[in-house]
């Protein structure tokens, strides 16, 4: 995995684990602060490891989209649910306006003592994000470890001010945007989004682009012919994983 120390992130996890565990648990607050405080250092240093990822392509300007990801597990922080470890995007296009994502699972699933939520087994759309006249996604195959993911990326020439504000996949924020933004705000009081896992109407409508598998060089694809990522086999419910155990029948908008 070019650019990523693995040997090192497996290290910063290893001595982070403990932590978080010793932290989270019944000791008093004085006991807990040292332990915070090298628990916040390995996980800057973990930022700091994550690579630069082509995710998407634009179909509006021809520009890739890389980002910070971890790919080389659903163990690492930055698939925390609630606190995940990222950071921002470097140069993120204007015509973005959303991630989101599903995930095969491969077991073993590596244990992490956080809340991981990559999403349904399958990849998606969701449908009010592309109502807009000139709004597109793109999916792309993204190895994460042993189990592989699809990255869903949205595209459109300006945000619409109507719609909700979808949180970064796998999280349970969206740090890019402004969370104390008015726009923010409208989007909590949102109803969940409806996925729709029947891609081919979208990719016949060209709405939907594709990635091929391994294409480096992130080609923007079209139409529903030889799409690999159509009729994937797939429960199509929301997965929860606590500590490599799978937490079943559970769906995204549930507490």
């Amino acid at each position: 995995m070019p650019g990523f120390d693995l040997v090192r992130r497996q290290e910063l996890l290893d001595e982070g684990f403990p932590l978080m565990r010793f932290y989270y648990g019944g000791q008093s607050s004085v006991e807990k602060f040292p332990a915070f405080d090298r628990l916040c250092d390995l996980r800057d240093e973990y930022r700091k490891l994550l690579p630069e990822t082509v995710i998407a392509r634009c179909p509006l300007t021809d520009r890739m989209l890389r980002w910070p990801i971890d790919t080389a597990g659903l163990d690492g922080w930055y698939w925390e649910w609630l606190n995940p470890t990222q950071r921002r995007p470097a140069g993120l296009p204007a015509t973005w306006l959303a991630l989101k994502g599903a995930v095969r699972l491969t077991e073993p699933i590596a244990a992490a003592p956080f809340d991981c939520r990559p999403g349904p087994s399958a990849p998606f759309v969701l449908p009010h994000l592309l109502e807009p006249v000139e709004a597109h996604a793109v999916i792309a195959e993204i190895p994460i470890g042993p189990h592989t993911g699809w990255a869903i990326n949205y595209f459109a020439p300006k945000r619409p001010k109507d719609i909700s504000l979808e949180d970064i996949w796998g999280q349970c924020r969206n740090p890019i945007f402004d969370p104390t933004s008015l726009d923010r705000e409208y989007a909590e009081k949102m109803p969940p989004s409806d996925e729709d896992f029947e891609l081919r109407p979208w990719l016949d409508s060209g709405k939907l682009l594709w990635i091929a598998p391994g294409d480096h060089t992130a080609t923007l694809r079209h139409g529903a012919a030889d799409c690999p990522y159509l009729d994937i086999e797939s429960d199509r419910r929301w997965q929860y994983i606590y500590d490599g155990r799978i937490i079943p029948n559970r769906r995204s908008d549930s507490s």
